[in-house]
């Protein structure tokens, strides 16, 4: 009898775990589907906050465009004429757009009344094409991906001093860095290998202590922003949706499905009500609604 009764019990407490962990795996995050914003664009990327202003990058077409939040649509600045396509931007505190400059590889500041104010490089040499960019405990990260290939691991990461513009590397070996964001917690960078299809995490203190954080096949984990400390959000390019995910248990909570396959990157409202969402099949930038 007395082992019947462990066996029983532990059958209940295996039932009880399985049922909280479906409910984990259930949690709701986004609360309707993909609302259309504007469309018409050239390769949308690069959504950023500045202020209740979103800024992208309408990477073809070689501008920085500006959506207000009454609803207008504008130009924000014109970097054609210098033959510049920019990709990923970060939006500083003293409105200042740091920009990732991907035709001619190079890093750009922006004022807030447009105009180019620094071209960086590193040590006098042109980068290979930058992606993506973010800020994380006083510094600059940014993505500097080369070749498309799962057997060429030749993507680095870098870090700028946005008071001295100096700017040193910081990892190597990586196979085509993509997104890039920083840990809420400070401890690491989470980079998306888009020819692995996997997000990575490195040290902030040792680059060379990585690991894998999840694997997303049937499309390359692109752009990637955090919700809060527990919630990582994923655009999955080649497979049209935004994924959530649980950073602590690495598993998918929640998605929602685009009408297009090339969902490039995304951008939390500064309320947290809606995620901005640029996807590249239909041009367009989309939001959808967000639990609270």
């Amino acid at each position: 009898m007395t082992t019947r009764i462990t066996i029983c019990n532990g059958f209940f407490s295996l039932l009880i775990l399985f049922l909280f962990s479906a409910c984990q795996q259930n949690e709701k995050i986004f609360e309707g589907d993909p609302e259309f914003v504007v469309g018409n664009l050239a390769f949308p990327e690069g959504p950023v906050f500045m202020g209740n202003d979103l800024y992208f990058s309408n990477s073809y077409g070689g501008w920085i465009g500006r959506f207000t939040e009454k609803g207008t649509l504008d130009t924000f600045v014109d970097l054609s004429p210098y033959n510049f396509k920019p990709n990923g931007l970060y939006a500083s505190k003293n409105q200042e757009l740091w920009v990732c400059e991907y035709q001619q590889g190079l890093i750009l500041t922006v004022n807030n009344q447009g105009e180019v104010t620094a071209i960086l490089d590193y040590q006098g040499t042109q980068f290979s094409r930058p992606n993506d960019i973010t800020y994380h405990k006083g510094l600059i990260y940014f993505t500097d991906p080369k070749t498309y290939a799962t057997n060429v691991r030749d993507g680095c990461i870098y870090i700028l001093d946005p008071e001295t513009k100096k700017i040193r590397l910081f990892a190597t070996d990586l196979a085509f860095p993509n997104g890039i964001a920083g840990d809420p917690k400070g401890e690491k960078i989470y980079v998306c290998e888009s020819a692995l299809n996997r997000i990575s995490t490195l040290s902030i203190k040792n680059p060379e202590e990585r690991s894998v954080f999840i694997n997303l096949p049937g499309g390359d984990p692109d752009g990637i922003e955090f919700l809060d400390d527990q919630t990582l959000f994923v655009a999955h390019f080649g497979g049209g949706k935004i994924y959530a995910i649980n950073v602590s248990q690495k598993t998918l909570i929640d998605s929602v499905e685009f009408p297009g396959k090339r969902v490039s990157n995304c951008a939390v409202s500064p309320d947290k009500k809606y995620l901005y969402v640029t996807e590249t099949e239909t041009h367009a930038i989309y939001r959808v609604p967000l639990h609270h």
